[in-house]
């Protein structure tokens, strides 16, 4: 997997296997835009976890590139400009524009 990923221009690095003492409280994934970095928690199998490891790792990653793409959108300034804010018209429209770079951002770092 690649340590670097273009979010609209910005690269973000990309930290795998970080200890938990260096991540959030009960957070697998976290992306800071201070310092454009998504960590990714170093996750241990135990009873409790799902088996298929590599496939969650890829849904954190995931979910924390679509945060960078957000915040690099500006959509973070303006989310809280309506009720329901899932199906608005602005999110189903960034979607629609920005996801071809996200494929292209999932597609370089292996985690489609």
């Amino acid at each position: 997997m690649n340590n670097k990923v273009n979010i609209l221009g910005t690269e973000y690095a990309i930290l795998y296997d970080v200890a938990p003492e260096d991540m959030p409280e009960n957070c697998d994934g976290c992306m800071d835009q201070s310092i454009k970095t998504i960590s990714i928690a170093k996750i241990e199998p135990s009873r409790n976890s799902v088996k298929d490891l590599d496939d969650y790792k890829k849904k954190v990653l995931r979910h924390e590139i679509t945060h960078a793409f957000l915040y690099e959108s500006g959509c973070c300034v303006c989310s809280g400009s309506t009720d329901a804010w899932g199906m608005d018209e602005t999110v189903t429209d960034w979607i629609a524009i920005q996801s071809p770079k996200l494929f292209k951002a999932f597609q370089d770092v292996g985690c489609l």
